[in-house]
Formats: structure tokens, sequence, C-alpha cells
């Protein structure tokens, strides 16, 4: 990765479908390959896969949600879940997962005006992911919710809403 202001964050769209499924990642119980990810809950029409694009190759990968998923985790009907987080195998230990992260809030604000935090969820024993996300800005929440696969940390980052 040359500079973070050359990644490109997009939503995904039908014509991405090629890029997709040639996305790999690492296989952890921390995460879900895009097209699974996508594919869950097919009827939630507040879910927005983004893709990250350095040129043209897809290196990273995440789902923003908006509406009363995000309220199973907060209070905040102005917040939108950062969920499925991944880079590619190929491009791991590059840079890209923390400059992915970086750009979120300019991308959040530019793309969904109204929304002031983010929020995402954490898995107890994934150390690297919580030292990524408090890297980059996300606080604990001290909240703590158990899903199926075991107990998650609840991050939140507010955002200042200024476009850059």
């Amino acid at each position: 990765m040359n500079d973070i202001n050359d990644l490109i964050l997009r939503e995904a769209t039908v014509g991405d479908i090629l890029i997709i499924e040639d996305y790999t990642i690492e296989e952890t119980p921390y995460t879900v390959k895009p097209m699974d990810g996508m594919t869950e809950s097919l009827h939630e029409s507040e879910k927005h896969p983004i893709l990250v694009l350095d040129g043209d190759k897809m290196v990273a990968f995440f789902i923003l949600q908006t509406g009363d998923a995000v309220l199973k985790y907060g209070s905040n009907s102005h917040a939108i879940l950062l969920k499925a987080h991944s880079v590619d195998r190929q491009y791991l230990k590059q840079g890209y997962g923390k400059a992915s992260i970086e750009k979120l809030p300019s991308f959040v604000s530019e793309h969904f005006p109204s929304i002031n935090e983010i929020i995402l969820l954490v898995d107890y024993d994934n150390i690297s992911g919580q030292m990524l996300y408090m890297k980059s800005g996300f606080k604990d929440t001290k909240n703590r919710v158990k899903e199926l696969d075991g107990y998650k940390f609840i991050y939140s980052k507010t955002l200042t809403n200024e476009i850059s």
C-alpha cells in the first residue's frame, strides 16, 4: 500500500460479484467471507457491504448496518454497526486493515450524514482486533454481549461528521 489516501471505499454492487468471489480470508472464528456476510439475512435492507479497493484490487471488506439491528448493542438511533471486517489473505500485514478503519469515519460521514457513532463487536479473545480498533480511536464501552459464538466487547467511536 502506497498511501491511505489511495484507498477507495465504496458500496458493493451486483457487478462486483467476480472480485468478491476471488477474495479469500484466513480461516478464523472472528470473521466471515464477504459473500457469506452479504447473503446472511438477505431481507435486511439496511445492510451495506463495503469494498476497500487499492486501484483495481479488492484488499478489504466490511458491512455497515443501520436500523433496529444496531439498537441491540446501544441506544443511539444515529449509530451504525460495523460487521465482518476482513482483509484479503494476500494483503495481510500490509496496513490495509488499519487504513480501512481509519478511512471509515469520513466514509460514514459522507454517505450516512445522520450517523454520529460507529459501533462494532469484537471477540473476547481477539486481542489483535481489539488493539487495531483501539489504535484507530474506538473505545471499549464496557458493555458485553453473548452471541452464539461467545462473548464480545462492544466498541464505539463518536463521529464529528466532518468530511475529509
